[in-house]
């Protein structure tokens, strides 16, 4: 059974012993669905899974991401091992050979 508190529209779920809420919707949505047809309905669930499912992708793109950009980071702390160990240094964020000193 649904109940309104402060204009949103909840139901309780019972799991096992526990019981959750569910925030169903406010009241404008609950409206909505009581005056829309059955078009409007399907429609409203369509866009809704759509939004859903655009997340999850928008998720997993950002955990790709930061995976990414982790092993970015690690190359570049290779290379420049690998170039200070070449003999190398950084000059104005350039990389140069060192010279071989006069004698």
């Amino acid at each position: 059974m649904a109940y309104q508190r402060n204009g949103y529209w909840y139901k309780s779920v019972r799991e096992g012993q526990h019981v959750r809420t569910e925030y169903i919707g406010s009241d404008q949505q609950m409206q909505f669905a009581l005056n829309c047809s059955n078009e409007q309905r399907m429609e409203q669930m369509r866009l809704l899974d759509l939004a859903i499912y655009q997340k999850a992708i928008g998720t997993q793109e950002h955990e790709t991401d930061q995976t990414l950009d982790s092993i970015a980071r690690q190359l570049k702390l290779l290379m420049e091992g690998a170039l200070m160990a070449s003999g190398y240094h950084k000059h104005s964020g350039t990389w140069r050979k060192k010279r071989k000193k006069r004698q």
